[in-house]
């Protein structure tokens, strides 16, 4: 078997134990992937006058054929079970890890920050290089610090992509709202109604007949500006008197007719991609409830969203950053799953803030803190819990939602395992004051 070694190679200062060559032996392939490359070690399978180094295309062929001569090797040496071990990378070591499991290997990630910090404790410095980073993920995964590489069903994956574009077309939404605001404001300085006004059917009408434009806007009577924005709208004549005083009051101070024209350019540019982000969400959002009706034909166990207090689209999204509920042993797994388990810092009398350890999928904190948005309103179900942590307990605002949205990821865990209605009395319920009540 080739091997392409860099000559400047760094061995690191703590050498592993290395797994013994046996029958039941899993040899880990470490990878440190990047986007065009992948260097590799397994240090079973090194041998006199070669190292088990190897640096290949992030490609289906060069992969294919490295992956099948390191099997040659190691069966060779006795060891039947090899175990393709990389840290994530978001896209890139998808393919390698595709390729390995097709090919029969065991497959497994570490966690980033692992690898980060056991750098430092291999190599005696936070040097980061191609050739080092197998290294560190070896080191890692010989501790047993694994995460599994999850394959998930096909109605998941599903979920989890719809998922994704559904937070893009928010995130192009909320950009299209900002350059509304900006090419509106130049336009029409004196516009005063309400963001809601603006984004209502009658700020709708106006643009669709107007485009905003305060000139145009204030040759208008008030009657006729009436009936005709009454043809797509429901505004209503105190509004319509308002805005015309407004155009008015803009249209006597602007001479660049020119730049006004390029602002209400801008203005519908940024509107279109308005609604096209507006259609976007909503067809994600369709497809989402869709794809989590499908879930839970496999699984009944799924919380059935009618009567509930989260909508099934965000549940949907929920399922689809977590995946199957019933690859989980607890609630705390759960929480562990979204980075939302608590780290605390005491050494000696110095206490630190207690915080979450934010280590698990961006998103999937997300979709729970926007679960947990509607909630702390003082009439809704987490109102009292909210405003007790942030009144009594002075607890920040942005922890005090995070608190919410832990107790959510909880709430859920509890009403699928229940397979019941959902009973907003249960969720302040400790589990064994429930069984007392039953």
């Amino acid at each position: 078997m080739s091997t392409n070694a860099s000559a400047s190679r760094e061995e690191p200062t703590v050498h592993l134990n290395a797994l013994s060559s046996h029958d039941n032996a899993v040899a880990n392939i470490c990878v440190d992937v990047g986007s065009e490359k992948l260097n590799l070690i397994c240090r079973e399978l090194t041998r006199p006058g070669a190292l088990a180094e190897w640096e290949i295309e992030n490609r289906t062929v060069p992969i294919t054929r490295m992956l099948t001569e390191i099997r040659e090797v190691a069966l060779s040496l006795g060891i039947k079970d090899l175990r393709v071990v990389v840290e994530p990378t978001g896209i890139y070591h998808r393919l390698l890890l595709r390729i390995a499991a097709k090919l029969g290997f065991q497959t497994a990630l570490v966690d980033a920050g692992h690898v980060t910090k056991m750098r430092v404790v291999v190599f005696g410095d936070d040097g980061k290089t191609d050739q080092r980073d197998p290294y560190a993920i070896e080191a890692v995964a010989a501790r047993g610090r694994l995460i599994a590489d999850r394959r998930l069903p096909e109605v998941y994956q599903l979920l989890r992509q719809w998922g994704k574009l559904y937070a893009d077309a928010e995130a192009e939404l909320i950009d299209a709202k900002s350059r509304v605001h900006r090419a509106l404001t130049l336009l029409f300085p004196d516009f005063a109604f309400s963001t809601d006004f603006l984004y209502s059917s009658s700020g709708r009408a106006i643009f669709r007949c107007y485009r905003f434009k305060p000139q145009v806007i204030a040759a208008h009577s008030a009657g006729r500006l009436y009936d005709r924005l009454r043809k797509h709208s429901r505004i209503v004549r105190s509004s319509v008197k308002r805005l015309l005083d407004q155009a008015r009051q803009t249209a006597s101070v602007l001479t660049d007719a020119r730049v006004s024209e390029l602002l209400a350019h801008e203005l519908e540019l940024a509107w279109h991609d308005l609604e096209l982000a507006e259609q976007r969400r909503k067809n994600a959002r369709r497809e989402l409830e869709q794809l989590y009706d499908e879930a839970r034909a496999g699984d009944p166990q799924l919380p059935n969203t009618a009567g509930g207090v989260i909508s099934k689209g965000a549940l949907a999204r929920f399922l689809g950053e977590a995946g199957p509920l019933s690859d989980y042993q607890s609630w705390r797994q759960l929480l562990r799953m979204g980075g939302v388990t608590l780290r605390e810092r005491k050494s000696g009398k110095y206490i630190g803030q207690t915080k979450i350890t934010q280590t698990g999928r961006p998103l999937y904190r997300a979709v729970i803190n926007q679960m947990a948005l509607p909630l702390v309103k003082r009439d809704r179900l987490f109102g009292s819990y909210y405003h007790h942590k942030i009144k009594v307990q002075k607890m920040p605002g942005s922890k005090a939602m995070t608190a919410v949205a832990r107790k959510i990821v909880k709430m859920i865990w509890g009403w699928y395992r229940s397979g019941r209605v959902f009973e907003s009395t249960r969720v302040f319920t400790c589990e064994g004051e429930h069984r007392q009540v039953a």
